[in-house]
């Protein structure tokens, strides 16, 4: 212990004075108390009157974790300040210390960075193991200085690494690791290579590296950016274990890359076969079951299902397959088994890793309604509307109104239309009308019923239904009037499909419409129904106009005849070819829509299609109506 003991001056006085920090007995041994004096005088902490110590054992890399700060309460003695600790009887080398003003936390005095240490001693007063690598362990594998918000000197983290290990060669398979870590971190100039050449001495110095050991070579030379040689020893580490992690790894996302449905089947069956309790199989089932719905195997998936543990199927996926098939009455017993097998494993289920504890219950009730809504829907489409209605009433509360979807408030009535429980769901069904959460399929139906009630006729249940939407046109009117615009409408004549002249000069006094489109827009067509549907609201009404202007259409005017053919909307199409009636109403990009009042002006302008054809139709509906009120 010599050397070690003619370094120590020299490691632990660096930074400080004798008149600095001092500790007694000089040559603590486990188990001691430790009397300590701190002068702040020269510090950071010189003019502060309340100082607090903070402290965090260290020993060998793998009892770091143990290694958690904690603070030492000071008394004052004129200039200085005292305090003592006691050494742990195991696990520690060495303590380090801070100070600092615990109502100012970030005042603290770090020794510039260095920390102040107190080494343990054997009986011979000679310092323990670990007892300079403790403290390199001190700045790479606990967050001590984190909490003051400072950083490590790699440069003196390496030197008390090399320190020890000249030390103390025997303690190499402990810290060749976090020693080369710390060179790469360092970056100095020709790291690479002296890092390279310590992970192939190390590796070379073991009869037969360990798994632990290979794996932290590879991820060393990654962090290098040395992915070849990373690559090398990954491939070394699937030599040594051919069933362990990295295999298995290679094994699944071959699975996974498999095009072919029949090869990739053999595949995943292989792999359950061989590694029955791999990490990567959950996802691999969870792929396969997915796999098999798309490729309409509905009996192979239903059969991969039910050989899987609860803790290898995925309880949403299973639910939007379940509700899939139900919504479009395929195979629907089947379905209900699936959402069955869902809700039981649901239950057994332990908390997924991504969720807080906190959060755990009200995310598993949260998937159990959305279940149940399945499991309903399941019951309805086979006719069994009782227990359906049963099943409804563990998915709606009177207090999830406001966060509801239509298409369930849809169901929800219609369901109880069928079991006569329409007048338990009206008042649910009247807030959802009210907040804009109704289809208009559920808005019929509730209409037809109410005007089936005593005293009621369907005029009395339009004028009802009409009243429970007023706050939502109101809030749609002055949503709408702050976007509306007021600039002139640019003069058009165009010629439509069937020949006929169309032009803004014929359309004065009237509120036009133009719907900007072409053959090979997808949104445009998507949107086509709703627009189908707005337009059917004022085909009586002289006083409105529809125009769907095909327009940077790129191809033969025959596309467009050949689509309007084999759709057979009931549009006018006038022909924009030359783009002039687009550019001129500042069209830039299609679908978009444009208002133009009765006094030929600009009033709206819409770019796009949000997906959702009620709330397109309800929105131009009502700037067409807002218009004709100014006519």
């Amino acid at each position: 212990m010599k050397t070690l003991a003619f370094l120590f001056p020299l490691v632990w006085a660096t930074g400080l004075t004798q008149a600095q920090f001092r500790y007694a007995p000089v040559a603590p041994q486990v188990g001691q108390v430790v009397s300590f004096t701190y002068t702040p005088q020269g510090t950071p902490l010189a003019t502060d009157s309340l100082i607090e110590a903070r402290f965090v054992r260290y020993g060998a890399p793998a009892v770091m974790s143990l290694s958690q700060p904690a603070g030492i309460k000071l008394v004052r003695q004129g200039a200085d300040y005292v305090g003592q600790l006691t050494l742990p009887r195991t696990n520690v080398s060495g303590m380090m210390l801070l100070f600092r003003n615990p109502q100012q936390p970030r005042r603290v005095d770090l020794n510039r960075g260095l920390l102040y240490a107190i080494p343990v001693c054997d009986d011979k007063g000679c310092p323990l193991p670990h007892a300079l690598g403790g403290q390199a362990s001190v700045f790479t594998r606990s967050h001590f200085l984190y909490e003051s918000d400072a950083r490590s000197d790699l440069n003196r983290v390496v030197q008390l690494y090399e320190l020890e290990l000249a030390e103390h060669p025997d303690l190499r398979p402990l810290y060749w690791s976090d020693y080369l870590a710390a060179l790469v971190k360092q970056r100095k100039p020709g790291f690479g290579p002296k890092v390279d050449a310590g992970i192939r001495s190390y590796l070379a110095s073991r009869p037969k590296p360990t798994l632990a050991e290979l794996t932290t070579a590879a991820q060393l030379y990654e962090s290098m950016g040395d992915f070849t040689k990373a690559n090398a020893v990954r491939e070394q580490q699937k030599t040594a274990d051919p069933a362990g992690s990295l295999a298995q790894k290679d094994r699944a996302m071959a699975v996974r890359n498999q095009a072919d449905w029949t090869k990739k089947k053999a595949m995943y069956q292989a792999f359950a076969k061989e590694f029955p309790t791999s990490s990567y199989l959950p996802a691999l089932s969870v792929m396969m079951t997915d796999g098999y719905y798309k490729n309409n195997d509905i009996r192979g998936m239903l059969a991969l299902v039910n050989t899987l543990p609860p803790t290898q199927t995925d309880v949403l996926m299973l639910n939007t397959i379940a509700f899939q098939m139900a919504d479009e009455k395929r195979d629907i017993p089947t379905a209900e088994l699936l959402i069955k097998r869902a809700l039981a494993d649901l239950d057994v289920q332990p908390r997924p890793t991504n969720i807080p504890a906190s959060q755990w219950a009200g995310e598993k009730a949260n998937r159990h309604r959305q279940l149940q809504n399945t499991y309903a829907r399941t019951l309805e489409q086979q006719g069994r509307h009782a227990d359906a209605w049963t099943a409804y009433q563990t998915v709606v509360s009177p207090d999830d109104i406001e966060s509801s979807d239509a298409r369930l408030n849809e169901r929800y009535f219609l369901c109880a239309l069928q079991t006569n429980h329409a007048t338990q769901a009206q008042a649910r069904t009247e807030e959802a009308i009210q907040l804009g959460l109704a289809t208009n399929r559920l808005k019929a139906a509730y209409r037809d019923w109410y005007a089936k009630q005593p005293g009621q006729t369907l005029a009395s249940a339009d004028t009802h239904v009409h009243e429970l939407e007023s706050d939502l046109r109101e809030d749609l009117r002055d949503e709408l009037r702050s976007v509306m615009i007021n600039e002139p409408a640019p003069a058009f004549s165009m010629t439509d499909l069937q020949g006929r002249t169309i032009s803004s000069a014929a359309c004065r006094g009237k509120v036009v419409v133009l719907d900007f489109w072409a053959t090979w827009c997808g949104p445009c067509i998507a949107s086509f129904p709703a627009m189908q549907q707005a337009q059917a609201r004022f085909q009586s009404d002289p006083n409105v106009r529809f125009l769907f202007v095909n327009t940077r259409e790129g191809g033969p005017l025959q596309r467009v005849h050949s689509f309007m053919e084999r759709n057979t909307y009931p549009f006018v199409v006038p022909i924009d070819a030359q783009q002039r009636v687009a550019n001129a109403y500042k069209v830039q990009g299609i679908p978009t829509k444009v208002v133009i009042d009765g006094k030929g002006r600009v009033r709206y302008r819409a770019i796009g299609y949000n997906g959702d054809p009620e709330a397109t139709v309800k929105e131009l509906a009502m700037v067409v109506e807002m218009l004709k009120e100014e006519l």
